[in-house]
């Protein structure tokens, strides 16, 4: 299981910095590694990298320690896991673990949209109102459907009750056209603003390597 996350912090450069946070679901360990070169070969322990190990959870002690490993139910988008004191939030997931999440749903409750609808219905029916109103502005020409929205923006009341990977899974099961992936666009105005983060200018050299494996033009 393969996760993208940050550290939360009030650093202005440590929120830039991103992280793979890896679950091995046959021994519940995990790795951390950082995304930017400048901090790979940097003492791990400073820099918030992990080698593969099992990770405990916070207030944990010597006698208890066995019982608050963290297991493969804690990891999902929008979860926070304390490592050695620094706090990663999850903010997305590959979609080879979206995928295996929800073929395995039963392991995993966030991706079990069974689960998720029932606990839904028995909570709306006194939200109804105040969500009706919160969706509306995302449809103003009442056509019944809403483009995907960012979790920030829903309803503050879905997100007290619902975490980001349930209403995510929802969207996923009801959405009108599947995702099958970044668009060109996306990907394009992705990499573009990676490469303007780490203040990249040799656009020349890129623009040959490209050339080179793509023989055929």
């Amino acid at each position: 299981m393969k996760f993208i996350a940050r550290i939360l912090s009030d650093d202005p450069v440590e929120k830039l910095r991103r992280f793979i946070i890896c679950f091995f679901l046959e021994d519940d360990t995990m790795s951390i590694k950082s995304l930017d070169e400048d901090f790979r070969n940097k003492n791990s322990m400073e820099h918030g990298n992990l080698t593969r190990m099992k990770a405990v959870k916070p207030h944990s002690t010597y006698w208890n320690s066995g019982r608050n490993f963290y297991h493969f139910t804690d990891m999902f988008v929008g979860n926070v896991i304390y490592i050695r004191g620094k706090g990663y939030e999850l903010l997305e997931a590959d979609e080879y673990t979206i995928d295996y999440m929800e073929r395995h749903s039963e392991m995993f409750p966030h991706s079990n949209v069974r689960k998720i609808m029932t606990e839904f219905k028995e909570w709306i029916p006194d939200k109804v109102g105040s969500l009706k109103f919160g969706f509306e502005k995302y449809d103003p020409e009442k056509t019944g459907y809403i483009k995907e929205v960012i979790y920030e923006e829903m309803p503050s009341d879905i997100k007290t009750e619902f975490p980001e990977h349930a209403m995510k899974t929802v969207g996923r099961y009801y959405a009108e056209e599947k995702y099958i992936g970044l668009c060109l666009t996306d990907l394009v105005s992705r990499i573009q603003s990676e490469l303007y983060r780490k203040k990249f200018h040799d656009f020349d050299n890129v623009k040959l390597a490209f050339q080179i494996y793509d023989s055929e033009k």
